[in-house]
């Protein structure tokens, strides 16, 4: 297994685990921004791990939205579409989190976790 699939895999490990603490969130915002970081960090590794797949397919790869793009070609993805909002919903976020309604972005990580689990991993 390479360095970026361990690190995808260890990305949605601590994804799922954020998730498990999102009851908390109307208590202690703390526990919404960790959700939210957990996200950011969990789609830097996917697009960098379809990235150096993309590459050993003899592809070249020079953005996330062509990551995509590749591991949608590939098969590792099923909807590309689905995986360019998730992007597009992360780029946002990092500009701005208090903009986006809580419940909206929630919905979004909870709609990135379920797809990122479905991964294709190269054995």
């Amino acid at each position: 297994m390479t360095t970026s699939s361990k690190k995808l895999e260890e990305s949605i490990k601590e994804l799922r685990h954020a998730l498990e603490l999102k009851s908390k969130i109307k208590s202690d915002r703390f526990y919404f921004l960790g959700i939210v970081k957990s996200f950011e960090v969990c789609i830097e590794y996917a697009w960098k791990y379809f990235k150096q797949r993309g590459i050993e397919e003899g592809l070249e790869v020079f953005s996330p939205k062509e990551a995509i793009k590749i591991a949608g070609r590939l098969g590792i993805i099923d909807d590309v579409e689905k995986w360019l909002k998730f992007l597009n919903d992360r780029n946002a976020s990092v500009h701005d989190y208090l903009g986006i309604p809580d419940d909206s972005y929630l919905k979004t990580v909870e709609d990135f976790f379920d797809e990122v689990s479905k991964i294709k991993f190269l054995l």
